[in-house]
């Protein structure tokens, strides 16, 4: 397998020259450069030809202050068009920094697809997904920390292919977007055989389906067959979708076929891992919820994961700082649910000691500190919480 890697977002910081003559203008200095993804290229045996894909990692993947941690993925076709913005999304949904967590931090795959009316319809399609089964998926779980997890997204005819692999093939993915999709090909096939494929659902996962199609105001006649195909679609899942088949379909208003993903994406990621909206807040007032509530999200989504490490970094940090919502009980009941799950994260021992601060044990909160460094060597506040306890 040859792979070739490249860096494809660099940032400068900007900071102010030194010394500049008076009246000259303003120079940036070049700080560091910020990875955002990397591109691989690799030769797929099934399809006989070179292929390119892109992978974004969570924030908290390589930041030595989390513990090792796997995550879902999300694949999405069209990558060179899908990639970048979808990555940019997953990240602001799920980002820790920004305290959002309104869906868990996920890899994003994008995959490119240049000959689109090969790979995206019956035509390849088969050949495809084979590939994606046999070749790219064992590649991405075995480079990346993956959960049994993963979500198909698709537009247009990317749509097409989510909704063909959702009825031909159940269970290859957990979950689906099919985004005003191009149910109209071949006729509308995928939908006249759509009752039969439901009657015949045989999977027992939970899988979970969102569909979407632009508004029929102000659409050209030729548009009448595309849309009305998907609204016959939704009428059919109404009528025999499977009980562990969860799904839902959104019109958009004032969208049209080029500006409908990112709505789709927002509403879509949501709904794929309806009940995961984390609201930190009531979780601190009540930290015995934490475990139960990812009991009901692998229940409702099958996504079957432990309470992830950025929601006890947010309730660790405002249980143990002064000017947040200081409780040293709950915070041990944090800390400690958190280590159970995360033994290897360097801030849940640093948040230890500073919990036995709290209640002025000096000994213990020094020997977390310690154990926090050892994980997290290049941590200089945790060498100056060392050097201030040892004192």
């Amino acid at each position: 397998m040859r792979l070739s890697q490249i860096l494809l977002v660099g940032a400068a910081v900007v900071a102010g020259a030194v010394g500049r003559p008076a009246g000259a203008a303003s120079q940036a200095t070049e700080v560091r450069s910020l990875s955002f993804a990397k591109e691989y290229v690799f030769y797929a045996e099934i399809l006989n030809e070179e292929r390119t894909y892109w992978v974004s990692l969570p924030t908290s993947y390589e930041n030595p202050t989390f513990g090792p941690e796997d995550y879902p993925v999300i694949y999405a076709v069209d990558g060179i068009s899908v990639f970048f913005p979808l990555a940019g999304l997953v990240n602001f949904m799920s980002g820790w920094e920004n305290v959002n967590y309104q869906i868990p931090e996920a890899i994003v795959v994008g995959i490119a697809t240049p000959n689109r009316t090969r790979d995206l319809t019956p035509t390849g399609g088969e050949q495809f997904l084979e590939f994606l089964i046999q070749e790219l998926f064992p590649i991405i779980e075995a480079e990346y920390r993956t959960l049994p997890y993963r979500a198909y997204v698709g537009h247009s005819l990317g749509g097409f292919t989510s909704t063909y692999t959702l009825l031909n093939h159940p269970g290859v993915f957990n979950g689906y977007l099919a985004i005003d999709p191009s149910l109209w090909w071949d006729s509308a096939a995928v939908v006249r055989e759509s009752p039969e494929l439901l009657e015949a659902f045989d999977t027992e996962t939970v899988q979970r389906y969102y569909l979407t199609v632009i508004d029929t105001a102000n659409t050209p006649a030729e548009a009448s067959l595309h849309i009305n195909s998907i609204l016959e679609l939704g009428d059919d899942l109404a009528d025999r979708a499977p009980t562990n088949l969860k799904w839902n379909l959104e019109v958009f208003a004032n969208t049209d076929h080029s500006s409908i993903p990112l709505l789709s994406w927002y509403n879509g990621l949501q709904f794929l891992f309806e009940g995961f909206d984390l609201n930190h807040y009531g979780l601190m007032q009540n930290p015995e919820q934490i475990e139960p509530h990812f009991d009901r999200l692998a229940d409702n989504t099958g996504l079957r994961m432990p309470p992830p490490q950025t929601i006890f970094h947010i309730l660790s940090h405002y249980l143990t700082t002064a000017n947040r919502f200081p409780d040293a009980e709950k915070a041990f009941y944090v800390i400690n649910m958190g280590l159970k799950y995360h033994p290897r994260a360097s801030f849940l021992h640093e948040k230890l000691g500073a919990a036995y601060e709290m209640i002025d044990e000096p000994q213990k909160a020094l020997e977390s500190y310690e154990t926090a460094l050892q994980l997290n060597p290049e941590n200089r506040e945790l060498k100056e919480k060392i050097t201030r306890l040892r004192q």
